[in-house]
C-alpha cells in the first residue's frame, strides 16, 4: 500500500509540474484551433461554393486534381442565386440552426431542431437574405410534412451540410454517443440508413481529426466501425477514379475526404472542392469542415476568414464563440 501512495504522489508532482501543464494547455488549444476551424470551414466553403453551383467544373475533377488555368480563388458570390461576397446558403442557414438548438439543449434533441429548422423555412432566420434560399428536396419535404423522407431516393446531403457542429458538442461523449446522436439529428429531414450511416461516419472522422490524427489514420479508424455494415457506405472509405458532385451524400462524403488526401493544406482543398462543379457549396462545405479539423482556424486565409467577422453573421453567438480561441 505505501507503494501505491508513493507511487501516486509521484504521478500528482509529475501532473503539477509547469512542464506537463504547459503540454495539457498547448493540447486544449490545438483542439480549440481545431474546432474553430471545422466550423469556419464549413461555412467559408459555403461561401465559396456558391458561386459556381450547378455548373460545369473550371478544373478536371479526376485525382489528383490540378489547380491551374482560370478559376475561382476568392468568396465573390453572384451564382444562380445572386448572392452578395459573404452571403450563406441553406448549409450556413441550417448550421446556425442546429448550432443554435445545441446551445439551449447541450444534446442532440430533433424537437429542438427542428423547431429552428422552421425558423428558417418560414421566417427567414439564420439566413443572410432573410429567407430560406437553397432548400432542397427532401428537407423541404420533410420540414413541409413533419415527416423524415425514407425512400432510397432521398439520400441528399442535406443533413450532412450542417451536422459538423454536433463533433464540437460531444467531443467529451464516447463514441457511441456521436454515432448514435448524429444520426438522430440526420433523421430529422432524412430517414434512409445511407444518409443516417453517412452522417455518423462524418462526425466521427471530424472527432478523430480534432484529437489529432492524421486523416489517413482517423478513416482507418472510422472504416473499421462502418465498413460493410451496408454496401451502400463502401465508398465513402474507397479513392474515387472521378469525383462526383451530385448532392448524394455518399459521394458528397467521400469526395470532401479524398480532395483532403491529396490536399496539402486548407485553401488547396477548399478551391479544389468549389471548382470541380456541381453541388458546390455543400461540396465546400464539407470539404471546408474537414480541412479546418485538420489544419485548424489559424491556417485559413485571412481573405476569407475576413468575411465570419461581418454582420449578419456576427450576431449568431452559437457560432460566433467558437472564434474566439
Amino acid at each position: 500500500m505505501s507503494d501505491f501512495k508513493e507511487h501516486c504522489d509521484k504521478v500528482s508532482d509529475c501532473m503539477q509540474k509547469t512542464e506537463t501543464q504547459s503540454v495539457f494547455n498547448e493540447l486544449e488549444k490545438t483542439k480549440k484551433d481545431k474546432i474553430a476551424g471545422m466550423i469556419a470551414g464549413n461555412i467559408i466553403g459555403d461561401m465559396l461554393g456558391i458561386t459556381q453551383e450547378g455548373c460545369f467544373p473550371t478544373i478536371k475533377p479526376y485525382p489528383p486534381i490540378k489547380l491551374e488555368g482560370e478559376y475561382q480563388k476568392n468568396i465573390i458570390g453572384g451564382g444562380h442565386l445572386n448572392l452578395n461576397a459573404g452571403d450563406w446558403s441553406d448549409d450556413t442557414s441550417m448550421l446556425i440552426a442546429l448550432a443554435t438548438s445545441l446551445d439551449e439543449k447541450r444534446v442532440v434533441d430533433e424537437n429542438s431542431e427542428r423547431k429552428h429548422y422552421l425558423k428558417w423555412f418560414y421566417n427567414g432566420e439564420y439566413s443572410s437574405t432573410n429567407t430560406a434560399i437553397g432548400i432542397g428536396k427532401t428537407t423541404y419535404k420533410a420540414l413541409k410534412t413533419g415527416k423524415p423522407q425514407k425512400d432510397r431516393l432521398s439520400n441528399g446531403n442535406g443533413a450532412l451540410m450542417r451536422s459538423s457542429i454536433i463533433t464540437a458538442y460531444y467531443l467529451d461523449k464516447t463514441d457511441k454517443e456521436l454515432i448514435e446522436d448524429s444520426a438522430k439529428s440526420a433523421s430529422v429531414t432524412h430517414g434512409h440508413p445511407i444518409a443516417l450511416f453517412t452522417n455518423s461516419i462524418y462526425n466521427l472522422l471530424l472527432k478523430y481529426l480534432i484529437l489529432n490524427y492524421p486523416l489517413e489514420e482517423a478513416l482507418e479508424k472510422v472504416k473499421n466501425t462502418f465498413y460493410d455494415i451496408i454496401e451502400d457506405i463502401n465508398p465513402i472509405f474507397e479513392e474515387p477514379d472521378i469525383y462526383t458532385t451530385t448532392p448524394y451524400c455518399v459521394t458528397t462524403l467521400q469526395t470532401a475526404i479524398w480532395l483532403n488526401m491529396e490536399s496539402k493544406n486548407f485553401e488547396e482543398a477548399v478551391l479544389k472542392a468549389i471548382n470541380i462543379g456541381g453541388d458546390t457549396d455543400t461540396i465546400g462545405a464539407v470539404t471546408g469542415a474537414i480541412a479546418g479539423a485538420i489544419y485548424g482556424f489559424e491556417s485559413i486565409p485571412k481573405r476569407f476568414k475576413k468575411y465570419l467577422f461581418k454582420p449578419p453573421l456576427t450576431k449568431y453567438t452559437s457560432i460566433m464563440k467558437f472564434f474566439i480561441v
